[in-house]
């Protein structure tokens, strides 16, 4: 599985840029529970969104660290969502796979739910510079690929729409909204041959395209918020 090849090859490359706005603390006496400031700063984070910013966040699992590596210009994140204030408060869409989303469809939670400080490491909030109608172009769209429960791109192909990955999704969901004017630039990996244990497989790129968690917000289209370590 692509999947697992591009992962266990990034995590070779681990690094990790350090730069934050809050840094924050866990109480991990008990291994259940947040400091209470921890959960008090992440309400305060939550009272700066707006319908379309962009969510980032990290952790220090397996596959988050070797997804870092994926970014080529700033490797503190390993996953991205899209926020939108439904009903129940500020949803975030996103597409994913792994022990935690088993079915690997699209999905939506909660903020709190999405940067939980009990099972990751910090986030960052960045915005785009969208107008209403944009952006509320964009809300239809990710509604689409939860509604149609849209599949994790375990190949991580551009070229196709049936499923995607988290930035993936993003980046098309902002060009669709924006009809064309905003676009997410691309990275490259060339004369890529990913390795498991050392050894090298058969599979070979010349050169592989894709779109690191970094691209979705070092561009001239989106500006940092805020950025939170626990």
């Amino acid at each position: 599985m692509l999947y697992l090849l591009l992962i266990a090859a990034c995590l070779q490359a681990c690094t990790e840029n350090n730069k934050q706005t809050v840094n924050l603390t866990i109480n991990d006496s008990s291994g259940i529970k947040a400091n209470i400031q921890s959960l008090v700063n992440i309400k305060q984070a939550s009272l700066l969104l707006k319908d379309g910013d962009l969510v980032t966040r990290s952790d220090d699992d397996f596959e988050s660290l070797a997804l870092q590596n994926f970014s080529q210009k700033d490797r503190t994140y390993s996953h991205s969502g899209i926020a939108f204030k439904e009903d129940s408060g500020f949803m975030i869409y996103h597409c994913m796979a792994g022990v935690e989303n088993p079915d690997g469809a699209c999905r939506k939670e909660p903020f709190d739910s999405f940067v939980n400080p009990i099972k990751k490491t910090g986030f960052g909030i960045f915005q785009y510079q969208l107008s209403t109608a944009e952006t509320e172009r964009l809300h239809l769209v990710m509604q689409q690929n939860y509604q149609s429960n849209k599949p994790f791109d375990i190949s991580f192909n551009l070229n196709t729409d049936d499923s995607l990955y988290c930035s993936e999704m993003i980046s098309k969901g902002l060009q669709q909204a924006t009809k064309g004017r905003v676009k997410i630039p691309t990275s490259f990996l060339h004369n890529f041959t990913p390795k498991i244990m050392g050894y090298q497989t058969k599979r070979f790129f010349k050169t592989f395209e894709y779109i690191g968690i970094d691209d979705l917000y070092i561009n001239p289209f989106c500006k940092e918020i805020i950025r939170v370590k626990y």
